[in-house]
């Protein structure tokens, strides 16, 4: 029976949630903690496949504790899966999040579980990643590494971290008068011109994105903590470029570029020696998950 608690967040993916929780079965979670958005009224057919997805979580079969938060009406990307988190983390002290679409490999819940203790109580380390998306990037000598972005295809972190978490970045506010606290948060001027951008986007009251993920990657760089990096990657999103997805609904070269195979990782784990973030990690998932020219055109017209 797996000891650390599991955040299973669902919608409206019954295929998809399906393969995931067999995948949660496998290792027999004696905490489960399963959140669902309500359906969008619009979408023809989502009511239906929300209950559908819904239902797969019946299958619990083994000794677990399971607690439900199940919306009635849709919230949408950004609440709904925050809130789900701060819910999460108002039980446990530590835990791992998969979503829907997330298919780990099984090693990836020992490696999870080793480094929520390990780095239970270090203050520097604040998101344990499972996305691995270039081959031979790690150090081979190692099974992980440091870096300055926090991957959350499959994740695992603590209450000490969430606690900082705000869904409007409100830190935001003053690094755009000040910039100084605005260069601090970026690693170059072109993650600056990019996320800047990106960040307003997010933030923007009428219409804005609708995710809560850059903000947890900002909220570990603004308190200085680091995101650990896996030497091989060890979930698979099984749902890009599928039409009920979120964010990946279309074919791109970055959602190609972000389809990778899930692999074992070995053990024991071999740790890294110095508290570094990797500046090549950071260099290489910077310029081939992210920058786009469309937002530099933008932050130079001043549009953001």
């Amino acid at each position: 029976m797996y000891k650390p608690a599991i955040l299973f967040l669902i919608f409206n993916r019954p295929d998809t949630t399906a393969r995931v929780f067999e995948r949660i079965r496998q290792i027999r979670p004696a905490k489960l903690y399963v959140a669902a958005d309500g359906p969008r009224l619009h979408k023809d057919g989502e009511a239906e496949r929300c209950r559908e997805a819904r239902e797969v979580i019946n299958g619990t079969d083994w000794d677990c504790d399971v607690k439900y938060l199940y919306r009635e009406t849709n919230l949408g990307c950004k609440i709904a899966v925050s809130e789900a988190i701060t819910w999460f983390f108002d039980h446990e002290e530590y835990g791992v999040i998969l979503e829907d679409d997330c298919l780990p490999d099984l090693s990836f819940f020992p490696y999870c579980e080793e480094l929520l203790i390990r780095y239970k109580d270090d203050d520097r380390v604040g998101h344990i990643g499972a996305n691995c998306f270039f081959p031979n990037i790690v150090d081979r000598r190692l099974s992980y590494d440091f870096c300055s972005f926090s991957h959350i295809w499959g994740w695992a972190s603590w209450r000490r971290v969430w606690r900082d978490y705000d869904v409007n970045f409100s830190y935001w506010e003053e690094a755009k008068k000040d910039k100084n606290k605005r260069k601090s948060l970026f690693i170059n001027m072109r993650e600056e011109i990019y996320f800047s951008s990106f960040i307003s986007d997010t933030l923007r009251k009428e219409n804005g994105k609708d995710t809560w993920d850059v903000q947890l990657l900002y909220m570990l760089r603004a308190q200085n903590r680091l995101s650990v990096y896996p030497s091989v990657n060890l979930v698979t999103n099984i749902g890009l470029s599928s039409e009920s997805a979120t964010h990946t609904n279309k074919p791109s070269r970055k959602t190609r570029r972000a389809f990778v195979e899930a692999q074992t990782i070995s053990f024991p784990l071999q740790h890294p020696q110095y508290m570094l973030s990797n500046k090549k990690i950071n260099a290489t998932t910077f310029r081939k998950n992210f920058f786009s020219y469309k937002r530099l055109l933008r932050y130079f017209l001043k549009l953001y």
